[in-house]
């Protein structure tokens, strides 16, 4: 059995554990208040710029825009937006689960798979597991998204589209729920394409486009590709600190317990050793009769 000196300094370390825990915590409440408000304000923004995209694409046929063209699928890429840093629940094991299930689909399709990562612990994993990455990216989501990040590492995509070295691009994220729900969501962003919806169409007649509908297609499309990487940044960095808020929440309620417990065990073994010193000392004093 621990002696009482032993149990007390346990205390103590998961008492400094604790304090770590619940700063980490507010840390991360801090941050996510900020961010969810970005990411929230911007889907406003993206689904009215695939509505006006959806609507200009029906009068452009698919084999004139090379964005829009389906061709034969040969190979594949793979944008993976995940975090630098751990402590944040099952944040990161979602992600890799969705992009090793979606590697197996296309895999078994004879469709050759690249990988893009950005974030240092999914990258780590796939390095263990001896998957090869082709561009790998750390730092960019460390205090907030930017769209010049995504605009960088899509233009690299594009390219390789444009140039028919890729068939097709996606994208895998933890998309923002709500605090406690981060949902693992696999977006096609190239070639383009959109389910079509009654009523977006008459939405967009009464309005003029200049020069044309198609020159304006062309320039939105590219647009659209880098904001769809952008808006995964927001919405994995909302989903990331709102885990790691939980997480830390739930080590600082055990460490809460563990304490607890240990100070029962701890009054538990005074008491035995303070009986023990009185029984000894009874002893002696019967012994000198």
């Amino acid at each position: 059995m621990p002696s009482s000196r032993d149990i007390k300094r346990k205390i103590s370390s998961i008492g400094k554990t604790q304090q770590i825990t619940k700063a980490m915590k507010m840390v991360a409440a801090a941050k996510l208040r900020k961010v969810q408000q970005t990411a929230l304000q911007f889907r406003p923004y993206m689904e009215k710029f695939e509505e006006v995209i959806k609507y200009l694409s029906e009068y452009t046929p698919p084999q004139d825009n090379k964005f829009l063209f389906l061709r034969d699928v040969k190979t594949a890429e793979i944008v993976v937006v995940a975090s630098d840093k751990g402590l944040c629940g099952g944040f990161n094991h979602n992600i890799t689960k969705e992009t090793e299930a979606l590697v197996k689909s296309l895999s078994s399709k004879n469709i050759s798979v690249s990988i893009t990562v950005i974030g240092k612990k999914i990258h780590d994993y796939f390095h263990f597991k001896g998957i090869e990455i082709k561009h790998f990216y750390t730092g960019i989501l460390k205090n907030e998204a930017k769209f010049n990040d995504a605009k960088k590492i899509m233009s690299i995509a594009i390219e390789d589209f444009i140039d028919e070295k890729t068939d097709e691009v996606y994208i895998i994220y933890n998309k923002f729920v709500n605090m406690l729900i981060q949902k693992p969501t696999v977006k096609k962003v190239l070639p383009i394409s959109f389910e079509e919806e009654d009523g977006s169409k008459q939405k967009y007649e009464k309005f003029t486009f200049e020069p044309s509908k198609e020159a304006v297609l062309e320039k939105l499309l590219l647009k659209y590709v880098h904001m769809s990487l952008y808006d995964s940044f927001l919405e994995s960095l909302a989903g990331e600190y709102a885990a790691r808020m939980l997480a830390m929440e739930a080590a600082t309620k055990n460490a809460q317990d563990m304490i607890k417990k240990l100070t029962l065990f701890y009054n538990k073994a005074r008491q035995a050793a303070i009986t023990k010193e009185l029984i000894e000392i009874t002893t002696s004093i019967e012994a000198m009769k």
